[in-house]
């Protein structure tokens, strides 16, 4: 019995180490899988527009625009609009108009301006979900690199992550298989000994003849 209990143990910690092995795949995909959408490309020169999140003006208390958590912008309904030092050395500005509320626009885009935006909303629900982008400026011949870089990436991490899961998933089933194999072996051992001392204790046992 004691066979079969440290068998199980030896299995149970084998299976547990697949676990952890497959958590920690899960993890590394999460944090390396690019986010869809939230990262622009931008030539030197042009322009782009961040959208943020179209509240009603009924509902909202307030909003911030924020670059690398420095405040650019902050509204606040029947308030005149606040906007930082920063977003005017930096030439931004956020658009007001019905067509692109609260969107942050930056004209003649600069290498200055790569930075990360964010865009936080409270309304009289609560917080609402911060919408962020990360910005990257770069020269023309630079941005048709990067273009191929994040098609290249986008391509390969998922193929990559595919076979990692693929090849967990193989040996997480034929550790299984051997568990069972060795628990039916260990039972089958085990059977066959209680069977073995149950014969001995039926075998007659003859006494030898007292000497006269």
């Amino acid at each position: 019995m004691q066979i079969l209990t440290t068998g199980g143990m030896e299995d149970s910690c084998k299976y547990l180490g697949i676990n952890r092995t497959c958590s920690l795949i899960c993890c590394m995909f999460w944090i390396f899988s690019p986010a869809e959408g939230n990262t622009i490309l931008q030539v030197i020169g042009t322009n782009v527009t961040l959208p943020c999140k179209n509240e009603s003006k009924s509902t909202l208390v307030q909003l911030t625009w924020k670059i690398n958590k420095d405040i650019l912008f902050s509204y606040k309904p029947q308030r005149p609009l606040y906007s930082s030092p920063i977003a005017l050395n930096l030439n931004i500005n956020m658009s007001m108009s019905e067509s692109q509320m609260y969107a942050l626009v930056i004209e003649s885009l600069q290498k200055s301006h790569t930075a990360n935006y964010t865009c936080e909303i409270t309304t009289l629900n609560g917080i609402a979900d911060p919408r962020s982008w990360e910005l990257i400026i770069t020269e023309r011949e630079e941005a048709g690199h990067m273009d191929k870089l994040v098609i290249a990436v986008a391509a390969v991490v998922p193929c990559v992550c595919f076979l990692t899961f693929a090849l967990a998933f193989i040996i997480l089933q034929r550790v299984r298989k051997k568990r069972a194999e060795d628990q039916e072996q260990e039972e089958d051992i085990y059977e066959n000994c209680l069977e073995s001392q149950r014969r001995g204790f039926n075998q007659p046992h003859h006494n030898k003849p007292g000497a006269h």
